[in-house]
Formats: structure tokens, sequence, C-alpha cells
């Protein structure tokens, strides 16, 4: 990545010609492998200045085409620029995860799976074109080839943990997987955008509006739109204390699916949620596996040291679930 120095001097010099003029120094708030994101303050409101690793800088362009063909809840960009592959977006409120309590967390969380569905559902006939702006096709009939090519990358696969036994049963379970895919297909749900990452940390809220906005676009695929609402319910479990067996969980799983009432009755949609959710560790692999190639691998090891063996574990589970 570029130095900070030089992306700061670029926003700076486009905010004062816009007599957004700085208060204070510009402050750090996130440094990665796969971003840097630099909170500015201004006589007119904050502003915030990312840039993705080299590999992910297409999250300006995608953003722009989001708004531009789905009026989506997405930031608003002020500027970028391609050199530096960054770009400069208004505060947009503080994360969901850190505004929920107890007394607002089911419907908030409720209301945020329903607007992301509504986008999902709003992108159904757009495919081609944002495929062309370089976000992955993870799309089911794709799934198998990956699949096979991310199991017969085996150094890569034994240094993140893989066993050579491992590595076989992986291979051996490659048709049921094809045949999963392919049952999943069946059930006639497009598919759509989907975050890899879709949870509560990247979704902001105004406390003034209650206006959601989604973050963290540049890692944006095609693929079934389940596997980004199993992601959100997972992570809540661990981050806002939610078990399955609670009614709250409940209520978001029929939030996921309500969206797609119009095409099954509820207990078909939740049959497909489920097998979704059996696939969901393939998804998930694909998602670790390209993020893993898109920033600088020694620096992303480092910062997962307390979190070693990531596509190992998530192979694991579709193992074991398949035992």
């Amino acid at each position: 990545m570029k130095s900070h120095s030089d992306i700061i001097n670029w926003a700076t010099d486009f905010l004062n010609s816009k007599g957004c003029t700085l208060v204070g120094q510009p402050e750090i708030i996130q440094e990665t492998p796969w971003s840097n994101v630099i909170h500015l303050s201004t006589v007119h409101g904050d502003f915030y200045l990312k840039q993705p690793a080299p590999l992910l800088a297409k999250e300006a362009s995608v953003i722009q085409f989001l708004v531009h063909q789905f009026n989506a809840c997405v930031p608003c960009i002020d500027a970028n620029n391609d050199a530096l592959h960054c770009f400069l977006m208004k505060d947009a409120g503080i994360s969901l995860r850190k505004y929920l309590n107890e007394e607002s967390k089911a419907a908030l969380l409720c209301q945020a799976i329903k607007q992301f569905t509504a986008f999902q559902r709003s992108t159904e006939g757009s495919i081609q074109p944002l495929l062309k702006l370089g976000i992955a096709d993870w799309r089911l009939d794709q799934l198998p080839q990956l699949y096979e090519e991310i199991i017969n990358d085996k150094d890569f696969l034994k240094a993140d943990g893989l066993t050579n036994a491992e590595l076989n049963k992986l291979n051996y379970l490659s048709p049921l997987v094809a045949e999963q895919l392919q049952v999943l297909s069946q059930y006639g749900i497009h598919e759509t955008v989907v975050q890899p990452d879709f949870n509560t940390n990247n979704i902001l809220i105004s406390p003034e509006t209650k206006q959601f906005t989604i973050i963290d676009l540049g890692e944006l695929a095609i693929s079934h739109p389940f596997f980004s609402l199993h992601n959100f319910l997972y992570t809540a479990t661990i981050h806002h204390s939610v078990k399955e067996q609670d009614s709250i969980w409940h209520q978001m799983l029929e939030a996921c699916i309500e969206n797609w009432l119009d095409l099954w009755p509820k207990a078909k949609l939740l049959e497909g949620y489920q097998l979704s959710r059996k696939l969901w560790p393939i998804y998930s692999v694909c998602a670790n596996y390209h993020f893993m190639h898109c920033v600088d691998l020694h620096a992303l090891n480092s910062w997962y040291a307390n979190k070693p063996n990531r596509l190992a574990a998530t192979f694991r589970q579709y193992i074991a679930s398949n035992a």
C-alpha cells in the first residue's frame, strides 16, 4: 500500500477545496493487511478515508455502481483516487454491534436483515454488470469447479493445517458437494450479491435517523443469498449472545426468508436455508481462499496468529457434517 502521508495529503487537499477545513489531526482507526481507514474531522463533519489492499481496490467503483443502479444504502463516496487506490466517505454513524442493547436487539437485527435481503433481491437481474466490475463469481454452478481448484492446491492447504487424510476425504466428498449444490439450485432462488462477512460490525446505523449503511464492500461476490444470511445468524451467536433455541434467533431466521415468500411457502424456504447452511463451509472456504490471495499472506498470518488454520477449520466443519 502507499504511505499514509500520500493519501492523507490527497484527502486534505480535496476537503480544503470544498471548504471542509480539518479540525485536529487525522486519526488512524484501522491498519490491517486488507485496508487502512483514517478518520478526518472537519468543520463540516466527519469523513473516513479508506485505502483497500490493491487487489481489493475495486470497492469504490462497486459502491458507486450500487448507489446508481439500486439506490443501495451504502457509503456516500465524495472522492476517489485510482492511483492511490483510496476513497473518501462521509460519516454514516456507528456500528450496529456497538449500538445494540437488549431492548432494541431483536427489532434492529431483524430490520437489518430485511433491508439487506431487499437489497439482495434488487440485484437479481443485474448479475452480468456486477461481474464485469470484477466481483467474484461464486454462483452455485461455479462452486464445484472452485471446490476442485481449492482442494487441489494441496501445498497451500497443508500449510494451513490440513492433513493428507483430510485432503483425501475432501476429494472423496467432491461428488457430494456437486450433488448438494445441484439440489440447492432446484429451489429456484436466484443468485444475488452476497457479503462474505455480513455481520453487525459491517452495518452502520445513524443514531439520529436510524438509517442503516452497509460497509466493507470490497469482497462482494455473486452467490446464493442464504449464505450471507447464515453468516449473519452465526456471528450473532458469537457477538450478541443469541442461541439457536432463543426466540430472537427464530425471529431472525424468519426475517431472512421473508423477502422470498413470494416464491415458496415458509416451510420450503426453511428447508432451503438448512441445505445452504450445510453448504456454508464450501462458500466460506471460497471467500477465505480468495481473500488470502488478495492480501499480503505473511502479514495476514501474523494478524491472525491467534486464529490459525482458518481454511482447515472450515473444511473440517463440512467433513464432520457429512461423516
